[in-house]
C-alpha cells in the first residue's frame, strides 16, 4: 500500500499528464510518468522521489529521444520512469478509466486536495500573457470539465472559466484567473509546489509571453 501523500499527488498528477497502465483486467495497474527533458527534470526527479518507492531496482528516471517532430523537424527528448504493476494503483484505473480512456470520476471533489491541485498544476498547467493560471484539459469531455469546475469551486472557492481551444474537436482550457473573491491561488497551492515551477501561479513584472507556457 502506499500513504496518505503519495495518493494527493496521484490524483493530481492523473488530472495532468500521468498515465496508469494496464494490460488486462486480471492485471494490476502500473504508473508512469512522462515529462519533457531537460526542461522538467526537476519535476521528474521531485515525482521518483515521492513514488520511487514502488518501482523495480532499476525503475531510475530514463531520458527517451522523440522521433523528428512531422511539422517542425525538431527531435524532443521526454524524462520517465514507471512503477511496478501493484494491488494498491489498481482502484485508480477503474475510477480514471473507461475502456481505456481517461475520464473525470464523479467524486472527483472528495478526492482533490491542495497537494492534489499543486502537482496538476505543476504537471500539466500553464500561464497565459495575463499571467492567469491554466489548465489543460483538451482530452475531457465538457461534462467532465464542468465537474472539475465545480470540484474547484466547491473545495477551494476557486472561479473559472473557460478558454475553446480548438471549436471543432471541442477542446477546452480551464483558466483561474487571479482575482479570486475568497481563496487566492497562490495561497492553496504554493508551498506545495517547486520554486521551478512557481511561474505557473505567479504574475511577474514581464508580460512579455503571449501564449501559454507548458
Amino acid at each position: 500500500d502506499f500513504c496518505c501523500n503519495q495518493k494527493e499527488v496521484l490524483i493530481g498528477t492523473l488530472l495532468g499528464d500521468a498515465h496508469l497502465e494496464r494490460n488486462k483486467l486480471s492485471h494490476n495497474a502500473r504508473l508512469r510518468f512522462d515529462q519533457t527533458y531537460p526542461e522538467h527534470k526537476d519535476y521528474i526527479d521531485h515525482l521518483y522521489s515521492i513514488f520511487g518507492n514502488l518501482t523495480g531496482p532499476k525503475g531510475q528516471p530514463k531520458v527517451y529521444v522523440r522521433k523528428p517532430d512531422k511539422r517542425t523537424g525538431k527531435i524532443y527528448s521526454t524524462l520517465a520512469f514507471k512503477t511496478r504493476a501493484l494491488p494498491c494503483l489498481t482502484p485508480y484505473h477503474d475510477m480514471f478509466y473507461v475502456n481505456g480512456r481517461k475520464i473525470i470520476p464523479n467524486n472527483i471533489a472528495e478526492l482533490i486536495t491542495p497537494v492534489s491541485l499543486a502537482f496538476w498544476i505543476m504537471d500539466d498547467g500553464g500561464i497565459t500573457h495575463h499571467k492567469q493560471t491554466v489548465l489543460h484539459t483538451n482530452s475531457y469531455t465538457e461534462e467532465e470539465i464542468t465537474l472539475l469546475q465545480s470540484a474547484l469551486l466547491n473545495k477551494f472557492k476557486l472561479g473559472t472559466r473557460l478558454i475553446n481551444k480548438n471549436k471543432i474537436k471541442k477542446q477546452w482550457l480551464i483558466v483561474i484567473p487571479v482575482r479570486q473573491k475568497i481563496n487566492s491561488l497562490q495561497d492553496i497551492v504554493s508551498e506545495h509546489m517547486l520554486d521551478s515551477m512557481k511561474y505557473k501561479i505567479h504574475r511577474t513584472s514581464s508580460d512579455q509571453q503571449s501564449t501559454v507556457l507548458p
